[in-house]
This record gives structure tokens, C-alpha cells and sequence, in this order.
């Protein structure tokens, strides 16, 4: 029995096709992004493990920015974990939000920043 091309090609081009779905693209900075000086401070609030964070953004010559969203990422490497948030404009080039840690200690701190399709991701407490 002879099997076609078709029987063999068809398959083969769908796996192709399949293999590359879901993939998702590594987001890109961009010059205006890259540009940005970060600052952020961090304070406890009276309520246990949560901290107020604030993120102040500025250009080369020192004026206050803006972005569509600023985001942050905390981790504790040494426990495994992990918290997140959305920062909100409180004025120009300024986002604060609230997180609650699982617990206090040494977090490392991942500031990312979001404009149109552009994204920034920066390590650090003190980013210049």
C-alpha cells in the first residue's frame, strides 16, 4: 500500500503551525522608556507586612513623566515568594500603591514600566 504526499505533508505542516502558537513575544523597550529615571521608596504602613509604595519617573532633565502603567514585582527568593501590583497616578510621573507581603524581610524589587506595546522591567530601590 503507497501512501501520498498529502498524507505526509499535512500533518508535518500542521505540527509546524501548532508548535508555533502560544508563544508569546518578549516585550520590547523602547528610547523614550529606556530614557527614564526611576525612583522608589518603600514605607511600612501601620498595618502588618503592608508597604506603600512610590515611584517617581523622570526624564534627563530631571522633569516628572508619565507612562500609561507602572507595575511591581516583588519576590523572595529565599521563601519562594511572590507578590505584585498595579501602581496608580497620584500626580505626574508619580504611581503609588499598596502591597501586602506574606511576610517581612528582604524582597527583591522589579519596577516595570508599560507605554503602548513597550514594556521596561528594571531591578533595584534606588533606579537611575
Amino acid at each position: 500500500m503507497r501512501i501520498g504526499k498529502k498524507y505526509i505533508i499535512y500533518p508535518l505542516l500542521l505540527v509546524t503551525i501548532l508548535s508555533g502558537c502560544g508563544q508569546s513575544k518578549e516585550p520590547v523597550s523602547n528610547k523614550f522608556l529606556d530614557s527614564i529615571n526611576i525612583e522608589l521608596s518603600d514605607e511600612p504602613t501601620s498595618k502588618n507586612s503592608e508597604h506603600t509604595y512610590q515611584v517617581s519617573l523622570t526624564n534627563s532633565k530631571n522633569e516628572l513623566v508619565n507612562v500609561d502603567s507602572v507595575e511591581i514585582i516583588l519576590t523572595m527568593k529565599s521563601m519562594n515568594h511572590k507578590a505584585e501590583g498595579k501602581l496608580k497616578k497620584t500626580s505626574k510621573g508619580v504611581y503609588k500603591g499598596k502591597i501586602e507581603l506574606p511576610m517581612d524581610g528582604s524582597w527583591s524589587k522589579t519596577i516595570v514600566l508599560n507605554q503602548g506595546e513597550h514594556t521596561r522591567k528594571v531591578n533595584g530601590t534606588l533606579i537611575k
